[in-house]
């Protein structure tokens, strides 16, 4: 079974998609472009995990929508 694709979008339009870097976050790891992997609900945030074991928080009302799409 492999994972869902999502896609996280907040209130000022930035998007976060899995399997995706976001280079301006990591632009000092000496050129090391961490991959959205997954994402989980921490308290009033949301934990954006990378590959590398970085990681991000987003404010929840940030949160403007979390759309899915199952690869199966």
């Amino acid at each position: 079974m492999s994972k869902p694709t999502f896609q996280i979008v907040t209130t000022d339009n930035q998007a976060y998609t899995r399997g995706e870097s976001q280079l301006g976050i990591f632009m000092d790891l000496g050129g090391y472009s961490p991959r959205l992997e997954s994402y989980e609900h921490d308290g009033d945030y949301l934990q954006l995990r990378y590959s590398g074991g970085y990681r991000q928080l987003l404010p929840e009302h940030r949160i403007k929508h979390i759309a899915y799409l199952d690869q199966d």
